[in-house]
Parts: C-alpha cells; structure tokens; sequence
C-alpha cells in the first residue's frame, strides 16, 4: 500500500436543505466545518416536487394550529411557504456564515432531494446532509437518501443527525485500502486542528494483521500531530462497529463509503444506529 497518497483538499461544501431538514444546529455544524477547512459553503434550497404535487390535489387540507380551523391546500399557498422557508434558511446561513467568517451563498431550486444534490454535486468537494425530525424515523430517511447520492455524487458525504457537529474524539474505520487512507487522513486532519487523537477501528481478524495495519496507520499520520489509539475490529458487522463506536466515545466517525469489507447494506444499517456526525469518504 502506498502512503503517499493525499486526498483532494476541500474547498466547496454542499449543505442540501429542504423544508423538513434546516436548522440552526446544522447551519452551526456545516459552517462550523467550512471555517475549520476554510472552504466555501454552498446551501442548496429544494423545494420538495412531492409537496407541490400534494397542495396541486383537489382533497389536500390544511389545518391551522392555533384556530383549529381547516381550509383547502391550494398550489400558490404551497410555493408562498416553501419560499418563506427558503428566506428564512438564508437569513440564518447569512447570520452564522457572517459570525465565522465563512465564505457563503445560496441556491433555490425545485425537484426531489436526492436528484437535485447528485446534479449540484459535480461542482462540490463534500456534501452535507442532515434532518430535523424524530431521531430513528430521521436518521433511516437520511441514510436511505445518502445512499441514493453516493450513485450519482462521487464525492465525499456528511451526516449530520439533529444536534450533531464536527467534533471530537474522532473515530476511523481503517482497512488497508486507498479509501480508508483517504478517511484516515481527513480523520488525523480534523484531529489535528482540535488538537486530539484519533481512534483507528483496525479491521483485522488476525493479529499479525492488526500489526500490518498499524504500521500502515503510522505512516500516513506521520506528518500529523496526533496520538493514535488501536482498538481491534475483527468482525466488521454492524452490531460490531456500532458498538466499538460507542466505546470510544466517538464524536465524529470518518468512514470510507465504499470498502471492501462492509457493502452498501451494512453501510446503511449502520449509518441507521448513529446519532453522531458522520463522514463518508469517497
């Protein structure tokens, strides 16, 4: 395995937001990130077709919280609040990009999620996806959508479950391959810049592998300033690596996306137990 390999340095992040995903705290993690690169943060608005469709339908009702009082859902009803939303989103982005001295700008525009990231993505270094529902419902939609990206976007993919951010301690998966190098270069990356350690989740059933992986693990985070731990990972289920997750603590999980040892089901499932900030590298 060569370690000279050096991931491509990102300058562009895509935050995708629709009505049901944009909130403070992601506004705070995404730009938060693009500070600590010092990247550019791009927040693409979609304005959901199915919603549009839904108000276009001759039964759509809506009912009003505060009177209790129903009325027909009509389609210019429906564009009026997506755009109030879009103005809204912005504001904050403006406010928070603003106070972290983050380059920003944002775009509106209208079809379903997945569709519109992967078409933005070719102009973008990282995506960052993220949902502000009920936390099981929420984080099988968000992986379910970051799996439907990964075929059209080649580039690398943050999850931010509600309340998540970028933070310490950092976890990696490594495995040996050019995908995992990538992930632990990022992780010893981030690492770096808050001034901790790393946690490397070794995928190794035996031991003199474990050691072969180990040594690999010190080359590439030579240049970086950070102590590395080693915790073994024999099996590299989803009950396994959650729960090696859990027991470091993890703040942040720096994944490949594609690895020889897990497939895209596992991958899922996974993503599905996390509640914490996840980055995908591709």
């Amino acid at each position: 395995m060569s370690t000279t390999y050096h991931h491509a340095p990102i300058r562009r992040i895509l935050l995708a937001l629709d009505t049901a995903t944009h909130s403070l705290a992601a506004f705070e993690a995404a730009t938060a990130l693009a500070a600590r690169l010092d990247a550019e943060l791009h927040a693409l608005f979609v304005e959901d077709i199915n919603l549009l469709r839904l108000a276009a339908l001759p039964f759509a009702r809506e009912t009003c919280l505060t009177s209790a009082t129903t009325r027909r859902l009509q389609n210019p009803d429906m564009e009026r609040a997506l755009r109030a939303e879009a103005t809204r989103a912005q504001a904050t982005l403006a406010t928070v990009a603003t106070r972290l001295n983050v380059r920003w700008s944002f775009q509106v525009t209208r079809g379903q999620m997945a569709a519109q990231v992967s078409e933005a993505a070719v102009e973008t270094d990282l995506i960052a996806l993220t949902f502000s529902g009920s936390v099981p419902a929420g984080l099988a939609h968000i992986a379910a959508t970051m799996e439907t990206v990964m075929q059209g976007a080649p580039c690398p993919l943050l999850m931010l479950p509600p309340g998540a951010a970028i933070r310490p301690p950092f976890v990696v998966i490594y495995d040996g391959s050019p995908a995992s190098v990538r992930a632990l270069r990022l992780a010893g990356q981030l690492a770096e810049a808050e001034g901790k350690g790393v946690t490397v989740l070794l995928v190794a059933a035996e031991p003199s592998k474990a050691r072969q992986l180990r040594i690999e693990v010190d080359a590439v985070l030579a240049e970086a300033n950070v102590i590395p731990q080693y915790p073994a990972l024999p099996h590299p289920d989803v009950a396994a690596i959650a729960r090696a997750v859990r027991a470091a603590s993890a703040g942040t999980l720096v994944m490949a996306a594609e690895s020889p040892v897990f497939n895209g089901e596992v991958r899922r499932r996974l993503l599905e137990k996390l509640e914490i900030a996840a980055l995908l590298t591709r």
